[in-house]
C-alpha cells in the first residue's frame, strides 16, 4: 500500500490517503537486501562494539571519581561543623 498524503479528520486524527495503484517495481528495489562492494567503512563493527564499551566504562569511573571527591569533601566540611558544634557546647 502506497501512502499519498495525510489529512487530518474532523475528530482531530491524522488520517493517511492510499493510492490504489499496486507498487511498481521501481518500489520494490528500495526495499530489497543489497550488499554494497568496496564501501569506504574504515572500521569494523567489532571495533566499534569495544570502543562504545570503553567510553561507557571511562565515564562511569569519571562519574565515580568526582562523586568519591565530592563526598570526601562534604565528609571534611561535616567534620569541621561537629567540632566547630562540639567546642561551642563545652564553652557553655
Amino acid at each position: 500500500m502506497k501512502l499519498g498524503t495525510y489529512t487530518l479528520s474532523l475528530e482531530g486524527k491524522l488520517e493517511a490517503l492510499t493510492l490504489s495503484d499496486p507498487p511498481s517495481s521501481a518500489d520494490q528495489r528500495g526495499t530489497e537486501f543489497r550488499t554494497v562492494e568496496g564501501g569506504t567503512d574504515t572500521m569494523d563493527g567489532p571495533t566499534l562494539l569495544v570502543e562504545a564499551y570503553a567510553a561507557v566504562w571511562l565515564v562511569l569511573f569519571a562519574f565515580i571519581f568526582i562523586s568519591w571527591r565530592r563526598q570526601s569533601h562534604l565528609d571534611s566540611r561535616i567534620d569541621e561543623l561537629e567540632r566547630a558544634l562540639s567546642s561551642t557546647r563545652g564553652a557553655k
